[in-house]
């Protein structure tokens, strides 16, 4: 079953006893619909364990039940809070949705970055490389990198990174590597030097731009939208925009505000130094 869901809502997607998470609240949803009891009994599995401020458009999960599919992903959507199910595949017995053919995730920049520099960063990545020094848990066999790309969409560059299986923080990693080395702060040879074996710390990126995109099997999912998640998706947007609007509104209203040859209340009539909130705005204001 895929799911989605808003890292920033959970404290990461493995289930702990004191902290609300992914997995934790589809386990609970479930055993309130009456899908499972036990989640040991029933094989509750995850395909990917997103750290905490992560978020998934199509993570997997897999567990048994007798129940036919359209009713399991609905008693799990009626039951679950900030986690959708939204495409469904019967598995034989035994399946383990960490067992994928490609992950794919997503991360998003918001800072001006020369392109070329990420895509040139990026490319060093592609294929089997010692990974230590972008990891905790490095591999114990060689984890090939087969897809860094990198583009500009619409207020963002994003980076989509695709493999087989990742590692713990490795994205996050890999991506403070490009970013340092756009912004001149890391020379190329540096990050071909880590990936030959000489260990360099080159930091993390923040958690919450990150997204896990899909992850591929050699089979495809039904997709099955009930009415209650796209309410849930509807009110989500329309929050976002009306967000968006009133950001949008507070940047006009303080650039009209800032206009010239408009008389301020805290601005002398014939002119003279700013003075009060006025001296607090920046001389050229650029709104969205």
């Amino acid at each position: 079953m895929k799911i989605a869901y808003d890292g920033r809502l959970f404290y990461g997607h493995q289930r702990q006893p004191d902290a609300r998470t992914v997995e934790g609240e589809c386990i609970a949803a479930a055993r309130s619909a009456g899908l499972f009891s036990d989640p040991r009994e029933a094989f509750f599995r995850s395909a990917s364990r997103t750290d905490r401020g992560v978020s998934a458009i199509g993570n997997v999960i897999a567990f048994d039940t007798d129940l036919r599919p359209d009713a399991v992903v609905g008693a799990l959507n009626d039951s679950t809070r900030d986690v959708w199910a939204w495409a469904y595949a019967l598995v034989p017995a035994g399946f383990h949705p960490r067992h994928a053919t490609e992950r794919w995730y997503r991360y998003h920049i918001f800072d001006d970055l020369p392109i070329d520099k990420l895509r040139e960063a990026g490319a060093e990545f592609v294929g089997a490389h010692d990974l230590r020094s972008f990891t905790t848990d490095p591999p114990e066999t060689p984890l090939p990198i087969g897809l860094v790309a990198v583009r500009r969409n619409r207020d963002a560059i994003v980076i989509d990174v695709r493999a087989r299986s990742f590692r713990r923080g490795m994205i996050r990693r890999i991506v403070a590597a490009m970013v340092a080395y756009a912004r001149e702060e890391t020379p190329l040879g540096t990050i071909q030097r880590a990936l030959h074996g000489q260990y360099h710390d080159f930091g993390m990126m923040p958690p919450e731009p990150l997204f896990l995109m899909d992850i591929r099997y050699n089979f495809r999912f039904q997709s099955l939208l009930k009415p209650k998640v796209v309410d849930e998706w509807r009110e989500i947007e329309r929050s976002v925009f009306l967000r968006l609007r009133f950001l949008r509104g507070l940047h006009q209203a303080i650039a009209t505000e800032h206009m010239p040859r408009v008389r301020s209340w805290n601005r002398p009539i014939g002119g003279g130094p700013r003075r009060g909130r006025d001296s607090q705005l920046p001389r050229k204001w650029k709104p969205f």
